[in-house]
């Protein structure tokens, strides 16, 4: 009996020690690689076969440097005003105590870091494993990867239009031009429809998100240095 459980215990062990190797192993290759394809781009795709709908996405991995910076202010002004200075986590509510950021429902308080964590390693669903996984992969990754490459990986796997993944998609969808070229307007509107990129839509702006590409604009004149930093 006693040899049983220590056989059980080291096999939840070792289980334990490989599980964290694999996902530490993903974490640092996501450091230096594309990411193409995600959980939540999955997701998104069995969401369409369910609805009988076609099956795609439009995504293309651009480095930041090949992103308007005016879209990395715009995200962080609408998503996460202090994403450059926490520690991947809102725990405090900073972000609504201080009145910033233009998200009128801050879903669970979360970061640009969590969603980032939440998009690349988990799929969607909010639940007790999700949620301890979400902030495993949000500590791994804001010690591996540190802010410019999560700022990186957002403004490319985040959802920004119907299956229309990253900047440089939703720019080429909506305005016809390369993500490096979206002026300031256009990034506040394009960061005006995270709040649900499903049904909102850039190209097509309601007095809504007009109000929300106001607001945006108005916090981004407050961040001329963030412009510069991701450049």
């Amino acid at each position: 009996m006693k040899k049983t459980v220590q056989h059980i215990v080291r096999g939840i062990r070792n289980l334990f020690l490989l599980l964290f190797s694999l996902s530490l192993f993903f974490v640092i290759l996501y450091k230096y690689i594309p990411i193409y394809y995600t959980p939540y781009m999955f997701a998104k795709n069995v969401e369409q076969w369910r609805n009988k709908e076609k099956i795609h996405f439009d995504h293309q991995w651009k480095s930041l440097p090949d992103i308007s910076p005016y879209m990395a202010q715009a995200v962080i002004a609408s998503e996460d005003y202090l994403f450059l200075i926490h520690n991947g986590f809102d725990s405090d509510n900073l972000n609504m105590n201080l009145n910033r950021g233009a998200r009128i429902l801050y879903l669970n308080n979360a970061t640009i870091s969590q969603r980032t964590a939440r998009n690349v390693f988990l799929f969607p669903g909010k639940n007790y494993v999700n949620n301890t996984l979400e902030t495993y992969f949000t500590i791994l990754i804001e010690f591996v990867w540190g802010k410019k490459r999560i700022l990186e990986v957002y403004l490319n796997s985040v959802e920004m239009g119907n299956a229309v993944f990253g900047a440089e998609a939703i720019a080429q969808k909506s305005f016809h031009v390369p993500a490096k070229d979206l002026n300031i307007s256009e990034a506040a509107l394009v960061a005006a429809c995270l709040i649900n990129p499903s049904e909102l839509n850039p190209s097509e702006p309601t007095t809504y998100l007009l109000r929300r590409q106001a607001k945006i604009m108005g916090i981004m004149e407050e961040m001329i240095d963030i412009k510069w930093r991701f450049e």
